[in-house]
């Protein structure tokens, strides 16, 4: 039963590693006017694109709602 218990948290690490990498290297592709972009569905204006990690900081990093520069998340 231990080892189960390590085999299925080898598995989630695993997968949250590799899903924070994708995260980042999708972000490379959404880069405007020098800033990177990230979609977050709370951010201080809403869901929207906004430069990536300024979500709540208000009053920037707005980018545009979904379809900004053709992008869709």
């Amino acid at each position: 039963m231990r080892t189960m218990m390590y085999v299925i948290a080898a598995a989630i690490a695993i997968v949250a590693s590799s899903t924070s990498f994708n995260t980042a290297a999708k972000a490379e592709d959404f880069v405007f006017q020098g800033h990177k972009h990230c979609w977050y569905e709370n951010g201080w204006k809403g869901p929207g694109w906004y430069w990536c990690g300024y979500a709540d900081k208000k009053g920037k990093g707005w980018g545009g709602a979904e379809g900004f520069q053709g992008w869709h998340h």
